[in-house]
């Protein structure tokens, strides 16, 4: 059984970035995953599909997203974007809430036993404002991608 490790590189972990809206910052990040060969073509609209149904707003201390799912994965992956306004987000919780996000955390597993420990490893960084402000300040990749990886620990596997 693969190891829930997330693969994640520099090129994965998107500062600075400007989008119309939800839509168009999961593709952005589904096509530096399809760079990668992280996912196939399909992932992309089973995951638009998805958060149409099953949408992944956040209200945490600091808003934000995390859209998942493992159609079309073929490699466990992470990839973020820290946006410079905020885009909607329909609420996990209540889908008639939106959610004004500028953290997009979205990740891919080839194997969807592991959905739930890496959702509940997750929840430790949202519970932390300190993290997620010090994330959406961060201009540089490589300095977001350490910090993740700090505190993901073994759940990601990085690449310079």
């Amino acid at each position: 059984m693969e190891t829930v490790g997330l693969y994640t590189n520099p090129t994965m972990i998107l500062t600075g970035v400007q989008a119309e809206d939800a839509e168009s910052v999961i593709r952005l990040l589904c096509d530096k995953a399809m760079d990668n060969g992280c996912i196939e073509p399909v992932f992309v609209q089973a995951i638009l599909e998805r958060e149409k149904e099953y949408p992944t707003g956040l209200p945490t201390m600091v808003p934000l997203a995390i859209p998942h799912i493992h159609d079309g994965c073929l490699r466990s992956f992470f990839s973020m974007a820290v946006l410079d306004e905020p885009v909607s987000f329909r609420c996990m919780g209540d889908p008639d809430e939106v959610i004004e996000t500028r953290l997009v955390f979205l990740f891919g597993i080839t194997d969807p036993s592991y959905q739930t420990a890496v959702l509940r490893k997750f929840s430790t960084i949202f519970q932390s404002e300190e993290e997620l402000h010090q994330m959406m300040e961060t201009k540089e990749a490589e300095k977001v991608m350490e910090q993740m990886k700090a505190l993901l620990d073994e759940y990601l596997v990085t690449e310079a």
